[in-house]
């Protein structure tokens, strides 16, 4: 499916639904280079959960850090308890969000898959500057002086 075919089909469900904008989503999902499907909400909210994992991921790492992962011992040593605290909360909005996509996945209602992407197109802006803020953060935990010693000491 070329991605003029995905944007028409796209067009006709953002008619029928009040989807945002295309060029919103495919910016933010690349939903132009989709296959032929003949359940594009179905496949958008794929690429939403695909998104959300990942994001979610790298927050239970500084949430949560395997003592056999060294970044994630590292970066969680840069953010206190109250910015643990608000990553948690943000894990918990991400989280939400995730579960619903798989609720959604188990059954199938247009107007509830429609409603779904609606609410993560309103939200995900917020979400995205949240997770910025965080990311800036463990970047700079790695141009900051360390202790070598104390990242590695586990290793023996």
């Amino acid at each position: 499916m070329t991605s003029k075919e995905i944007e028409k089909q796209y067009s006709e469900l953002r008619k029928k639904h009040k989807l945002p904008e295309f060029r919103e989503l495919d910016f933010e999902l690349e939903i132009s280079d989709f296959e032929e499907t003949s359940f594009l909400l179905r496949s958008i909210i794929r690429r939403i959960c695909e998104k959300l994992d990942f994001y979610c991921t790298m927050l239970e790492e500084v949430l949560q850090p395997d003592t056999s992962n060294l970044y994630a011992m590292h970066e969680t040593r840069a953010f206190d308890e109250q910015e643990k605290k608000q990553m948690y909360e943000l894990y918990s909005k991400l989280m939400i969000l995730n579960r619903r996509s798989i609720e959604l996945s188990l059954g199938y209602n247009e107007r509830d898959e429609a409603d779904f992407i609606i609410d993560f197109a309103g939200k995900w802006a917020s979400l995205k500057a949240e997770l910025l803020n965080h990311v800036k953060k463990m970047k700079a935990s790695w141009e900051t002086e360390t202790d070598t010693k104390e990242d590695v000491g586990y290793l023996g």
